[in-house]
């Protein structure tokens, strides 16, 4: 089945929000509550899995996890965040 990790970054100042994603196929649907292990998480960490949103006509189901929350962030510093992201495979709405 296709599924999308979906992970937010809220910047507080100046206030930002990026939204992360990252598509793959696995047939083991993870439910609320469930721990997310991806090679952009430094192992052991593991990110919670806070809603799964299935769409069964489509056949794809939609994961976000536990957003990341920061008071203060350049943007130089979003951009070298995202990046290390994109490395790990996932697409970002704003860099």
């Amino acid at each position: 089945m296709k599924m999308t990790l979906y992970r937010t970054i809220n910047v507080k100042s100046p206030e930002k929000i990026i939204t992360l994603q990252k598509p793959f196929e696995s047939g083991n649907v993870p439910q609320k509550g469930d721990l997310i292990k991806d090679s952009m998480f430094v192992d052991p960490d593991e990110i919670e899995v806070i809603s799964v949103d299935k769409n069964e006509a489509e056949q794809t189901v939609a994961i976000h996890l536990r957003p990341i929350e920061m008071n203060y962030a350049t943007d130089e510093h979003n951009q070298n965040m995202v990046n290390a992201y994109k490395v790990n495979g996932w697409t970002s709405d704003v860099y």
